[in-house]
C-alpha cells in the first residue's frame, strides 16, 4: 500500500472491510449475548457448580481462591463474556459472584468451629486477614462478629 499511487484509496477500502468485519464480531457477540434468559442461568448454573467442585476438590489448596479467568477456561468461555453474563443475569460482576460464594463457604466453616484463620486456609487465602477484609466486605461485620 506504501508504494502503490493509489495507496490513499485502498487504505480506505481496507479500512472500510476492517470495520464491517469488527462490526460483523461484535453483532455476534451481543445476539450471543441476547439470547435467551434460559442460556444466562444455564451458565450461572455450570458457574455455580464449577465453584462447588472447585472447593470439594480442595483445588484452592494448591491454586488458591479461584479467578474469574480461571472459571470462564474451565467453561470454555472468555472471561469477559462470562462477567457479560453474569452482570446481565444478577446485576453484579462475576468476580463478586465467587467472592459471595466463598464467604457463604465461610460462614459454614466458621459456624462448624472453625478459628478465622483455619477458615481463611481453608478457602484458599494466603493470609487471613485477606479473608477478614473480603468477609467485612461482603457481609458488613467482621468473622468474629459473626461467630459471636
Amino acid at each position: 500500500m506504501q508504494e502503490n499511487v493509489d495507496s490513499p484509496a485502498l487504505r480506505t477500502v481496507v479500512l472500510g472491510y476492517i470495520r464491517l468485519i469488527l462490526e460483523y464480531c461484535n453483532r455476534i457477540y451481543l445476539r450471543q449475548l441476547s439470547k435467551e434468559d434460559k442460556s444466562s442461568s444455564d451458565l450461572l448454573k455450570k458457574f455455580n457448580s464449577l465453584l462447588r467442585e472447585y472447593y470439594f476438590e480442595q483445588r484452592q489448596l494448591d491454586l488458591g481462591v479461584p479467578t474469574v479467568q480461571y472459571c470462564a477456561d474451565q467453561l470454555a468461555y472468555s472471561a469477559r463474556y462470562l462477567g457479560d453474563v453474569v452482570h446481565k443475569a444478577t446485576g453484579g460482576t462475576a468476580i463478586g459472584y465467587i467472592h459471595s460464594f466463598v464467604i457463604e463457604q465461610g460462614k459454614n466453616l466458621l459456624m462448624n468451629g472453625h478459628n478465622i484463620n483455619e477458615t481463611a486456609h481453608l478457602l484458599g487465602f494466603d493470609y487471613p486477614h485477606h479473608f477478614t477484609r473480603l468477609f467485612k466486605k461482603i457481609t458488613g461485620i467482621t468473622p468474629r462478629q459473626f461467630t459471636k
